[in-house]
């Protein structure tokens, strides 16, 4: 099987030759492009649907639920890579309509701001 880069060399032993090697390339160069982006894009496809089947879509969280924040401000500082990257757990108060979450202490006590929701995730505690 001959491709752009997999050209035999070895049989080539003057300048025709060389120069038939090059219009070969040329030749097989549209077709080995179309393959490259044919699988290009099926492996992306097979990623998306990897990932999809991994990790479902979680859906709202209901107030009331317990809940764990995303440290974000660790990814910017060097030497915190064993720090605690979530924090809480906080609970619920309610869900904006942007998607964002308002949070509060497990004693009632609002948080100033609000937590998007990705940097959120449900907290399960451990039976004792």
């Amino acid at each position: 099987l001959e491709t752009f880069l997999g050209t035999d060399w070895e049989s080539v032993k003057s300048t025709a030759d060389l120069l038939l090697a090059r219009v070969r390339q040329l030749e097989r160069r549209e077709s080995i492009l179309q393959e490259a982006y044919k699988n290009m894009k099926d492996s992306r496809e097979n990623s998306v649907e990897y990932w999809n089947q991994k990790k479902p879509d979680r859906g709202p969280l209901t107030p009331g639920s317990l809940v764990l924040v995303y440290n974000k401000s660790l990814e910017s500082q060097w030497g915190k890579l064993f720090e605690n990257r979530w924090n809480g757990p906080y609970r619920i108060k309610s869900q904006e309509k942007s998607g964002s979450y308002n949070l509060e202490e497990l004693d009632g006590q609002e948080l100033k701001r609000r937590y998007a929701a990705p940097h959120v995730k449900l907290f399960h505690s451990r039976k004792l």
